[in-house]
């Protein structure tokens, strides 16, 4: 241990003698001077063998401290280069997480807002405090430009300004900036330029250069420095160009930049939206007059329809009629005579018409109540008298009788498949009455 602290202290003693302390061994003392000065030789090799042995071990002990500190002073450097790429990875491993641009929106939205809060001192009023907070401009949900903020991705942005015909400001934020809020305090939250947004209806739109969308924005307009606030408007139908740009630092650019940039760029887009409502009223007209034509044609269809469907009807009508007189002829040539002796199988029958003639005539018992309607129908048509007459029946002909047969009292139908003699109300006598059925 004493060795160890002798080669730190370069071979002196640890410690100075205390005055009065105790001599040391005369007799040790003497004979070492006496053996000294006998061997010269061998003093000096004493001597330079304790001087290589301190420097051995003093190099030794030093070497691990001298190691370590490099490697301390190497890794201190190490740390503070990975420091801004940690950064980099951090900001882009968090915005990998928000694939959906609504939810990089309001990320950005609610950072930004809560960085602009940090980095004010509300007690302190200067021409760089903001006249609005970022909340009650730009929150999606009671912000009062909240409305006008496009929640999509760049595409959207582009489709939203063609569509709307408006301005469109997009906002390209660079968190890695020392002076990232530069723009967000002393420009967005401006009172000029919230009246500017208010007065030309222009769309607002957020991104991070840090995401996929943002970095798209920014390759697409060649941005070279950041903050970036770029003004799109249309240039020709569907055709968007920049008409204005602020990059870098703000205090380059004039108080009244932006607004005369927006007042250039207003007159190509009024005109640009009065050649949208010409061309939209043109377009009124002309669907108008192609509903009235459409209107007018459906009603002329409509009514040729209507005399064709007559036109079939009255045919169709016609030839039923046709088909029926040649069924009655038919039906009038297998008639039966009336029986002309009295009583046997012989029914009596007086039939009361629609039109009040009363009609008596016997019938054989022994024929159908179809007998009775027939005859009936032919007197009513006229054509018992007629000498015109058809041997067979029309084909695909179902004849149908327009009137029933009743009996008055009780009031009961006939049927026309029920033999005359079956029937107690009509043989041997009875009475009948006619009833239309139209």
């Amino acid at each position: 241990m004493d060795l160890l602290r002798r080669a730190i202290h370069g071979g002196e003693p640890p410690f100075t003698p205390i005055p009065g302390s105790f001599p040391e061994d005369a007799m040790t003392t003497h004979d070492s001077r006496l053996e000294d000065m006998e061997n010269p030789d061998s003093n000096d090799n004493r001597s330079l063998t304790r001087w290589n042995s301190k420097t051995i071990l003093t190099t030794l002990i030093r070497i691990p401290f001298v190691l370590l500190y490099y490697i301390m002073v190497l890794a201190l450097v190490i740390l503070s280069l990975l420091k801004p790429l940690c950064n980099i990875s951090g900001f882009y491993r968090k915005n990998s997480k928000l694939s959906d641009p609504k939810s990089q929106l309001s990320n950005l939205l609610e950072t930004l807002n809560t960085e602009s809060h940090i980095s004010l001192n509300p007690s302190v009023q200067d021409v760089n405090t903001p006249t609005y907070t970022f909340e009650s401009l730009y929150s999606l949900e009671h912000g009062s430009l909240g409305p006008d903020i496009i929640q999509g991705g760049y595409a959207d942005l582009l489709h939203a300004c063609s569509e709307q015909c408006k301005f469109a400001i997009l906002y390209l934020h660079d968190p890695l900036l020392d002076n990232s809020l530069q723009y967000v305090n002393e420009l967005l939250c401006s009172e000029r330029f919230a009246t500017l947004i208010r007065k030309y209806q222009v769309l607002l739109w957020f991104s991070e250069v840090t995401s996929s969308e943002g970095l798209q924005a920014a390759n697409a307009l060649k941005v070279r420095q950041f903050p970036f606030l770029g003004v799109l408007c249309l240039k020709a139908e569907k055709k968007i160009e920049v008409i204005g740009r602020l990059e870098g630092c703000l205090h380059k650019y004039g108080a009244n930049t932006l607004e005369s940039i927006l007042t250039k760029g207003n007159t190509k887009l009024v005109q640009i939206r009065q050649q949208r409502q010409n061309l939209a009223l043109q377009r009124l007209i002309r669907d108008q007059q192609d509903f009235r034509y459409n209107e007018s044609l459906r009603r002329d269809q409509e009514n040729v329809r209507r005399r064709n469907a007559r036109r079939q009807a009255a045919s169709e009508l016609e030839r039923q009629e046709l088909l029926r007189t040649q069924w009655l002829l038919w039906r009038k040539s297998t008639l039966q005579p009336e029986p002309t002796r009295s009583g046997g199988s012989a029914s009596r029958i007086a039939i009361r018409t629609e039109n009040g003639i009363r009609i008596v005539r016997k019938f054989d018992s022994n024929l159908t109540i179809d007998e009775i309607y027939a005859y009936v129908e032919l007197f009513m048509e006229g054509l018992l008298d007629s000498t015109e007459t058809n041997v067979t029946p029309p084909l695909g002909y179902e004849h149908h009788y327009r009137f029933l047969l009743l009996t008055p009292v009780p009031r009961k139908e006939l049927d026309p498949s029920t033999t005359i003699g079956d029937e107690p109300a009509i043989y041997p006598s009875g009475n009948i009455i006619m009833e239309s059925l139209t």
